[in-house]
């Protein structure tokens, strides 16, 4: 019984160890939380719930004075921009770009801005090294076939914005496919309005007219 209580105190006493160290960093979580909303909610073009969402993220991180934090938010929202195919530098990012000294995070951002002759492709997260591996010797070709191989929905539609210019209209209705799959009903909209600058006069009229049943 006394063995019992022991093992008892050292399991109660591991576990408390366990949740000071998650509280330690509690911020990243919920800054993490944060923006996963505003990526939600901006991809499905609820604006002020975005907005909302987005200051929350950077407030959580600004919390735990972390300035990859604060990158991360600022990449991350550019990379939403591209993704509503807006032109988009990461301004927000530029601005502390001379101290993040993080390789994955600097590499990030050169992919954004199609700096490709710079980037480090190992330091790019994991679904996007073959096909930026291919953008930066410029086969188009292999690029749009890596690109159809990236899992995670988001950084599909994201990579697919990078090289808009060289997708074919079936290329194009895969990302709007994928993008109204989401849910994300102001980035299918942008991808259909980019989808009629490929399209026949005919096709033009019926994207017209979706979007204008969508809306």
């Amino acid at each position: 019984m006394k063995t019992k209580f022991i093992l008892l105190i050292i399991v109660i006493f591991f576990a408390g160890c366990s949740f000071k160290t998650n509280d330690r960093y509690k911020y990243r979580v919920d800054a993490s939380n944060s923006f996963d909303s505003f990526k939600k909610y901006y991809l499905q073009g609820k604006t002020r719930l975005a907005s909302i969402a987005l200051k929350r993220a950077l407030q959580n991180a600004k919390e735990g004075s972390d300035i990859n934090a604060i990158a991360k938010i600022y990449l991350g929202e550019c990379a939403l921009h591209k993704a509503m195919l807006i032109q988009d530098s990461c301004i927000d990012f530029r601005q502390i770009k001379d101290i993040v000294s993080d390789k994955n995070i600097q590499n990030y951002y050169l992919f954004l801005i199609g700096d490709l002759k710079k980037i480090d492709t190992r330091f790019l997260p994991e679904q996007y090294r073959n096909f930026a591996k291919y953008l930066k010797k410029e086969d188009f070709k292999d690029a749009i076939k890596a690109l159809h191989n990236i899992k995670n929905a988001d950084s599909q539609i994201i990579a697919a914005s990078l090289i808009k210019d060289s997708l074919s209209k079936k290329d194009i209705k895969n990302i709007i496919n994928i993008s109204s799959s989401m849910g994300y009903k102001k980035t299918t909209d942008k991808w259909y309005t980019f989808l009629k600058t490929k399209s026949t006069a005919t096709e033009k009229r019926v994207i017209e007219k979706k979007l204008k049943i969508f809306n």
